[in-house]
């Protein structure tokens, strides 16, 4: 990072502002407070932003960049992450995502690939209701924190009763708990996962798909209040959650809401949808079984032996992810709490064309 701050330096003194969103660069730039405009030499800047100088320091400039990269980065990473993980213990799921894959790509090469005419494609069907149930089930920030007002009280409503929060008072918005709560989600039953009487801790991206419910009989909350824009990231056109199920606003929370949510929303969309589609395109996943049997055992294994060694794998990796703990993001930390995988070339499959 400081070397990219003092590439940023020497790009700004010579008056180039480069091109799209350079964060640092914004930074660099914008602290610039002598009248001639010089930006002065990294070495020059002070702790403090006094006349003459930077109004960020070097240090205020690299904390703030660091903050930028690990939100822009790990977050994005762990989403990816966690969808591979879920889908290999999701085998009907990833094989519906791979027909979608192959109905928009085909055998297109990703360098062709078009976002404008794409991008709407992918986060209105089966590949936004994969990203979006795993940031349901596991948003990469538990737990949001907001503020109120250090100079007067705040007053919400909350099923119709009013609550004054005091001024400068913390607020911890609990992001896992608002996905889970079955006044907003729609449910097909008996959670696989937990037992609960809701499958709402279950990895499930069809509860997405609207027309999916409505054939299923998915029992659908009311959405009045979840707005007539897209709330999934920016409108870029034909709205890309025109198919998906429409949460009730502040339901699903995992950018946050409001005017200081994730600056950062529809990048990492367009990330995570790009990877899953790149991978998916050619390839399927499946959990790797060598704890269980080796190669050469699988291959003399009949149907029904594979499925059922399958299921013990899939046992574990639920139990993997649901150990997951957040640091900064929520993500696998400690002990042996990494889940083995395959990656396989479409139709080379050992398990996943098995299982339903």
């Amino acid at each position: 990072m400081k070397a990219i701050y003092d590439q940023k330096v020497v790009e700004a003194r010579a008056g180039d502002h480069g091109e799209g969103m350079d964060l640092m660069g914004s930074l660099v730039r914008s602290t610039m407070t002598d009248e001639s405009g010089t930006v002065k030499d990294s070495q020059d800047l002070g702790e403090k932003g006094e006349v003459g100088q930077f109004t960020l320091s070097q240090t205020d400039i690299l904390g703030n960049a660091f903050v930028l990269i690990i939100a822009g980065h790990e977050t994005t990473a762990n989403s990816v992450h966690f969808a591979l993980m879920m889908l290999a213990t999701a085998p009907s799921s990833q094989r519906r995502l791979q027909k979608e894959v192959e109905s928009i790509f085909g055998n297109m090469p990703p360098e062709d690939w078009d976002y404008d005419s794409c991008i709407n494609k992918c986060l209105g069907g089966m590949i936004g209701a994969v990203l979006n149930e795993e940031l349901r089930l596991m948003p990469p920030v538990i737990s949001i924190p907001k503020s109120v007002r250090k100079d007067q009280d705040q007053t919400v409503i909350i099923e119709g009763k009013k609550h004054v929060l005091p001024k400068g008072a913390f607020i911890n918005i609990n992001a896992v708990g608002v996905h889970r709560n079955p006044k907003y989600w729609p449910s097909r039953g008996l959670s696989k996962i937990s037992g609960r009487p809701n499958d709402l801790d279950d990895f499930i991206p069809e509860r997405w798909l609207v027309k999916d419910g409505t054939r299923s009989g998915i029992d659908t909350p009311d959405q009045s209040d979840s707005g007539g824009e897209e709330d999934f990231g920016g409108f870029t056109g034909e709205s890309s959650a025109a198919e998906l199920f429409r949460p009730v606003r502040c339901s699903f929370i995992p950018f946050s809401e409001g005017p200081r949510s994730c600056l950062g929303r529809r990048l990492a969309q367009v990330e995570v949808v790009a990877v899953l589609s790149v991978i998916f395109q050619k390839y399927s996943i499946e959990l790797a079984v060598d704890r269980w049997a080796t190669d050469e055992e699988v291959e003399k294994m009949g149907k029904q032996e594979r499925i059922e060694l399958y299921k013990k794998a899939q046992q574990r990796a639920d139990e993997t992810i649901r150990s997951a703990s957040a640091r900064i993001t929520l993500k696998l930390h400690e002990g042996e709490t990494y889940i083995p995988v395959r990656i396989v070339r479409k139709g080379d499959e050992r398990f996943i064309n098995l299982l339903e």
